[in-house]
């Protein structure tokens, strides 16, 4: 067994504040246009293009938060949006009210990887030592409508990743596997260490730092 990766983290959340807008869509529409997103699994099908929306009310105040829906979307405050991206390579996107427009709020956007993280095999374990009890031998499905393959939901640190999947000058990356059950539908996300433990200190209230095996 491997040791915990010197280069990369996971962070996880240990509540997710606030509701994207609307709800028809979980969100998704403004991020990723009406037709870039499957109705039939909640995957995007496209590269996000638009702003999250969140709704107005119980609008997120912390400096690092996930909101609700959006199990692979990390936002910053704006003053900690302006020190991160400074000092890290990060690209970064703005965070709406419906009718309102700019918060000042940033998405963290991730570098989409195209290498596999996880070894089939390794992440068909994961997955079975997880859910077997009340799935049996499933590991995911094929969406009916887009025809796409979404594993059940496990953690970043339940799989060992690949380390040659991690090759990017970005210091935040979202895996190509989908995980999730209906229309619960999200990417895993790995960040720098150093980058992964300034988001944990600015919140550390609502998050904590996830070690993961890469090898």
């Amino acid at each position: 067994m491997q040791g915990p990766s010197v280069d990369w983290v996971a962070i996880s959340p240990r509540f997710t504040p606030g509701w994207p807008w609307p709800e028809d869509s979980y969100g998704l529409g403004p991020m990723y246009g009406d037709d870039g997103w499957c109705r039939g699994c909640g995957t995007p099908l496209v590269e996000q293009s638009g702003p999250l929306v969140m709704q107005g009310s119980k609008f997120p105040t912390a400096d690092v938060w996930m909101p609700n829906w959006r199990f692979d979307v990390v936002c910053v405050s704006e003053q900690l949006a302006a020190d991160i991206s400074e000092r890290f390579s990060v690209d970064l996107g703005e965070v709406h009210k419906p009718r309102k427009g700019p918060t000042g709020v940033q998405q963290i956007l991730p570098a989409l990887t195209v290498d596999s993280w996880h070894r089939q095999e390794e992440l068909v374990l994961a997955v079975r030592a997880r859910h077997s009890e009340h799935y049996g031998d499933q590991t995911g499905s094929s969406c009916a409508t887009c025809g796409r393959w979404k594993w059940l939901p496990v953690g970043e640190n339940e799989a060992p990743i690949v380390a040659s999947a991690l090759m990017s000058t970005s210091d935040v990356l979202a895996s190509p596997e989908v995980f999730g059950d209906g229309l619960k539908s999200f990417r895993h996300l790995l960040f720098r260490r150093p980058l992964g433990e300034t988001l944990v200190a600015a919140s550390p209230r609502n998050w904590h730092l996830v070690e993961v095996e890469v090898n």
